[in-house]
């Protein structure tokens, strides 16, 4: 018996240490277990929440649209789609009245109810609200052949004086519709706007007529834009319509004041785009 204790006691020992080391492996194993798995859930969570797993298998995700990505997409946008391009004949009566700074005196030449072609184009317009006001950018151009001068009130002569040149403008408008929204629409619409103007132009007007009768030169050479206001009525049905404008920019130089206007009324067609 005493023999046989000293092995017992050294199995159990052994026995012992053995689970022991055991028990000090699985708690090692344990504590990297519950510290790996806040990460491995965090993972699987973005995985659902925005990786391709969140689409099911078999199942398309659907398109992301996004708008314009640059300034250059976004003005192309806004310029081209759902813009249009307005051709049309009709009259019109051009005014330029010009004033001398120094002595106030003025004069006034005219193109007066005659045959004109005309060419404008409009962003598409856009509605406040879906209400009938809404808004447009329109681009005008122009040209113009003065040659009757006034010589009393209202009243138009030919004394030997013409101005030639070209008038173009560019004005946003706010504008208050009644009929139909959309492409090729029926509708009338009254509209105002204020924007900028250009006008290039030469040739004699008399000032202070009939107590002077001596021409003077006048020109403007170059495109400098100016203030222009406008005042349009419209009424379309599909691409045909019948519009009214008057627009013009004002502006001087060191001696004279020029204070153009253009009125005209004509009968158009709209490509729309």
């Amino acid at each position: 018996m005493i023999r046989r204790f000293p092995r017992a006691s050294s199995v159990r020992v052994r026995c012992g240490m053995l689970c022991a080391a055991v028990l000090a492996l699985l708690t090692v194993s344990s504590g990297q277990v519950r510290a790996e798995q806040p990460r491995q859930a965090g993972l699987v969570f973005s995985q659902v929440s925005s990786g391709p797993s969140a689409t099911p298998a078999g199942v398309v995700a659907p398109e992301k649209r996004s708008g314009p990505a640059t300034f250059w997409e976004w003005l192309w946008d806004y310029l081209y789609n759902g813009a249009s391009l307005t051709v049309g004949i009709g009259t019109r009566q051009a005014d330029l009245r010009v004033t001398d700074k120094s002595t106030n005196a003025s004069g006034k030449i005219s193109q007066r109810n005659e045959g004109a072609y005309f060419i404008s184009y409009s962003t598409r317009p856009s509605f406040i609200h879906s209400t009938s006001l809404g808004y447009t950018v329109k681009f005008n151009y122009t040209t113009f052949s003065m040659d009757k001068q006034e010589v009393a009130k209202n009243v138009y002569e030919d004394v030997g004086t013409s101005v030639r040149g070209r008038l173009a403008y560019v004005v946003p408008t706010v504008f208050y519709q009644l009929g139909e929204h959309g492409r090729r629409a029926a509708y009338v619409r009254l509209g105002i706007g204020a924007g900028l103007g250009a006008a290039k132009y030469d040739g004699s007007i008399i000032l202070d007529y009939p107590a002077n009768t001596t021409p003077i030169a006048i020109s403007n050479g170059d495109y400098g834009l100016k203030f222009a206001a406008s005042l349009m009525l419209e009424a379309r049905y599909r691409n045909w319509g019948l519009t009214f404008t008057a627009a013009g920019p004002s502006y001087e130089d060191e001696q004279y004041r020029y204070d153009l206007s253009d009125l005209a009324s004509y009968v158009n067609f709209t490509w729309y785009f």
